[in-house]
């Protein structure tokens, strides 16, 4: 089959299941209504939450620096501040596909290779998850008697009712048992294997890759690097904090639940569609209705937040494409 026709089909098969999420998501909810709150919204409040997002981008920006500096490329802020935008905007083209796109730039702007860049990017996801799973411990031991029912039955049950029934140590053990044949085969029959260009080439690939991952032992300040993660998360937390005090509705809320939307905002984006659309609305909208909101408040907050955002995140990916691919001056520091 064409690739390019295997990626149009992707690309809608995403789409769709982004607009069947929005769809249920919708479902039952007064759309007169809901318009209505959201013209009546405090815009002011909703620019303070944009500043918070933009800062949490820049905080970004130097930590992911910091994973590239180990790797003796020494690329130009601003350059690594245009990538992650044009890692965003891809990710409303194609699910996932920011991630590589930013290196892809990177690469092009600063000559790092992608295949280390990409290394440093599987951290920043490790460290985001461990992020998350922290936050997510917090609310569980400050809020269980509220949260730790949604949860369970909102995304865990559905999450292990989606599971191979055989899933458990049995997979686990013939995962172990492949990565060891591989090795003894590896090993075995290496030199000849080495002599294949294109195993050669998925070599190399791999290296680089491992590489960039171990960027992480040798960061020159690696408290920096712990504290830049707080502080990326640190303004996640204040985005959505500030963005209750848009709507009269979610104004009483407090720091507490502002840390569950945070975590439940993170996990929406677990699903694979352009943007986490429909998935963050579903989603967030449910999680406020455990706060007595009903789930047209709860709407109206996931409509406003996401749609700010997405409008920011493409704002700036779209400036940052006429940077890097009409104005900018490419070059090391």
């Amino acid at each position: 089959m064409n690739p390019k026709l295997v990626k149009a089909l992707q690309f809608v098969f995403f789409l769709l299941a982004g607009l069947v999420l929005l769809y249920f998501a919708f479902r039952g909810i007064d759309l007169d209504e809901l318009m209505l709150q959201i013209r009546q919204a405090n815009y002011r409040w909703v620019a303070v939450s944009i500043l918070f997002a933009i800062l949490a981008l820049m905080f970004r920006t130097f930590r992911w620096r910091l994973l590239i500096e180990p790797l003796d490329e020494h690329p130009k802020v601003t350059n690594i501040f245009h990538a992650i935008n044009i890692g965003y905007l891809a990710n409303f083209v194609f699910p996932r596909i920011g991630e590589i796109t930013r290196c892809g730039i990177l690469n092009r702007t600063d000559h790092v290779p992608v295949d280390r860049l990409f290394g440093t990017v599987i951290v920043e996801r490790i460290f985001d998850m461990l992020m998350t799973l922290l936050m997510l411990s917090l609310i569980l031991v400050l809020r269980f008697d509220v949260v730790g029912n949604f949860m369970m039955e909102n995304i865990w049950q559905p999450a292990i009712k989606r599971m191979p029934g055989i899933i458990g140590i049995g997979w686990i053990a013939i995962l172990i048992l492949m990565i060891i044949a591989f090795y003894v085969f590896y090993r075995i029959f290496g030199t000849q294997l080495s002599k294949i260009g294109a195993l050669r080439k998925i070599k190399d690939l791999t290296y680089g890759v491992v590489k960039g991952i171990k960027s992480v032992y040798r960061i020159r300040n690696f408290g920096w690097f712990v504290v830049l993660n707080f502080l990326i998360f640190g303004m996640y937390f204040l985005q959505t904090y500030t963005m209750f005090f848009a709507l009269q509705s979610t104004s009483a809320l407090g720091l507490g639940d502002a840390l569950f939307v945070l975590v439940l905002s993170s996990l929406s984006f677990v699903i694979p569609v352009q943007g986490g659309i429909g998935a963050y609305h579903w989603i967030v909208s449910m999680g406020l209705t455990i706060f007595g909101l009903t789930r047209e408040d709860g709407m109206v907050y996931a409509t406003i937040s996401h749609s700010v955002t997405s409008i920011v995140l493409i704002l700036l990916g779209a400036t940052a494409m006429i940077y890097v691919f009409c104005g900018g001056r490419f070059g090391k520091k």
